[in-house]
């Protein structure tokens, strides 16, 4: 008596070349997924680099305005002292 469900334990040729596919389909998702890592390590980096000199930058103007205001400061501290005398 059977129930209709029997089980061989025989490899069938598209079992085979099913669990072929899923391996190679597996291993194309793992590359795709490490490049796509890379690229956005890279892009990450990239910008971070980018940032950094924008600091810089805005660093070297603020100590531009800086001197300015300094000597603005300076000549208008003379200038009191000139008319205060």
């Amino acid at each position: 008596m059977t129930n209709g469900a029997q089980l061989t334990k025989s490899l069938s040729i598209g079992h085979i070349l099913t669990t072929i596919a899923l391996v190679v389909g597996g291993f194309t998702f793992v590359y795709d997924l490490r490049e796509s890592i890379a690229i956005l390590q890279f892009k990450g980096e990239t910008v971070e680099q980018r940032l950094d000199r924008i600091v810089e930058r805005t660093d070297s103007q603020f100590d531009q305005i800086m001197d300015h205001l300094v000597r603005i400061e300076d000549r208008l501290d003379s200038m009191h002292s000139w008319n205060d005398e």
